[in-house]
């Protein structure tokens, strides 16, 4: 019979899940506290171990610690009411199996443990043990949420943070893609080095590969200096290069070379510069589809993609609307500093109906906006402006319907060309029905081309060149 040991000093619930797993025919025994585990641990076999992180006299994380130092290869789920990202990050590096929050399913936890004895029982001829660097983690920046979808992109952070391993981070615009690759950073080996984030999409293409590899004096018309890059900039460190789906495809190339070889060199220049950066990409495009339009290296591709993160919509994990929602008003109210001190409970209802198109930065937004509205001490629904529709069955079958419409409409427009033995037929048809869409989009938003961008998903610089062109 398999030995559970159950770490927990709230009696009710340590004696409950003892006699529950007593059914499922495991011999469950209780700890109330950390000393008395790791004594336990020392002096008897065990083959599975509930670790709670609030414990009397230490955490569950220095009992995790405390494990690794004492090399025991036993699976170990950490289990907590008071779930924070960084203590799953954290539970993960110190090597947890997994990590659950209180109340947990008896049967979700049954499975984990299943899982973790197949999964221990293959390692048990295996003799490695990976060093790992206890690291306090940077409160400064840190993620909202208390969805298990989220959890378990906190969990594998946890596992990857302190290799070198490329990470390809990949979400809608919003939703905190820029945040979790900080959030690896800072757990990693690296993290007191470099942290550089360049936005591929912010830049001109001109000046993209300058501001990535550098330029010798005299490389172009201005550069009246030699100018080190973010790459030799951040040696030893990590660069995140966000919005790398808009990335033109020389640069490409540079940096797929970069990432195999670990050297460029600079424009304009022939040295070969050596450096050693753990990269971090993110993008919110469809990268697939763009290899089959040539507009991104599949190379480059797989080679980004090591580990790959995919961040869901604020709209999938509603359940971190009110969490967020609490930490922007308490934000954003302190800062404007107008005397609103709560917020009514209609808030939380209204803000959950919606789809949020924008994710995350969409809702600190209109937060931020309600609160400087707000002329009492209460936050309530009133003051909250939604952008946009809520996404339901109705909008859904209505906005496809429509498509169906337009694309019956773009095929008879393709088959008129196509009689009329035309060529480069695709930016005949699109390039109008484009420029119909932003221009709409800009008056709507009062030619704001920041907000207009947004909408939109395209970067500000992006959205300027096309104004430029669709004026010409």
């Amino acid at each position: 019979m398999r030995k559970i040991l159950i770490v927990d000093d709230d009696n009710i619930l340590a004696n409950s899940l003892r006699k529950a797993l007593s059914k499922l025919h495991y011999d469950a025994v209780i700890r109330e506290g950390g000393e008395e585990a790791l004594s336990f641990i020392k002096s008897q076999e065990t083959d599975f171990i509930l670790l709670d992180n609030k414990l009397p006299d230490m955490t569950g994380l220095e009992v995790l610690s405390h494990l690794k130092e004492l090399n025991v290869k036993v699976p170990v789920v950490m289990m907590t009411a008071y779930g924070t990202e960084d203590t799953a990050i954290e539970s993960m590096k110190l090597g947890a199996y997994d990590y659950i929050t209180k109340p947990f399913d008896l049967k979700e936890l049954e499975g984990i443990m299943e899982s973790g004895f197949n999964t221990y029982r293959l390692m048990q001829n295996i003799d490695e043990t990976i060093p790992c660097l206890e690291k306090e983690f940077c409160d400064d920046q840190r993620m909202i949420s208390v969805s298990k979808k989220m959890q378990k992109i906190c969990k594998m952070i946890g596992q990857i943070a302190e290799t070198d391993l490329t990470v390809l981070i990949r979400g809608e615009s919003g939703t905190g893609k820029e945040l979790i690759a900080q959030s690896i950073y800072q757990h990693s080996l690296r993290k007191d080095k470099y942290f550089l984030a360049v936005n591929s999409a912010a830049i001109p293409e001109a000046l993209l590969e300058s501001e990535l590899l550098g330029h010798e004096q005299g490389a172009f018309t201005g550069a009246v200096k030699r100018k080190i890059g973010k790459f030799e900039q951040c040696d030893q460190g990590t660069l995140f290069l966000d919005e790398i789906g808009d990335m033109p495809l020389p640069i490409q190339a540079k940096i797929l070379r970069v990432l195999q070889y670990g050297e460029f060199e600079r424009v304009g220049g022939t040295e070969k510069i050596k450096v050693d950066v753990r990269i971090i990409a993110a993008t919110n495009k469809p990268l697939e589809e763009y290899i089959q339009k040539g507009l991104f290296r599949e190379d480059l591709y797989y080679r980004l993609e090591a580990v790959t993160i995919n961040v869901p919509p604020l709209r999938d994990r509603t359940e971190d609307i009110r969490p967020l929602t609490e930490y922007f008003f308490k934000k954003h109210s302190q800062k404007i500093n107008n005397g609103v001190k709560n917020i009514h409970n209609t808030v939380f209802k209204k803000l959950e109906s919606y789809g949020w198109p924008g994710n995350i930065r969409e809702l600190s937004n209109t937060i931020n906006r309600a609160v400087a509205l707000t002329k009492g001490d209460i936050l309530t629904d009133e003051n909250i402006i939604l952008g946009g529709l809520k996404l339901n069955d109705d909008h859904v079958d209505s906005s496809t319907k429509w498509i169906n419409e337009i694309e019956n409409k773009i095929k008879h427009a393709v088959e008129a060309e196509l009689k009329l033995s035309e060529h480069d037929i695709m930016n005949k048809i699109l390039l109008p029905i484009e420029k119909i869409i932003i221009y709409f989009v800009l008056e709507k938003c009062n030619w704001n081309q920041v907000q207009a961008a947004k909408i939109l998903g395209m970067s500000r610089t992006t959205l300027r060149e096309k104004i430029k062109f669709f004026k010409n």
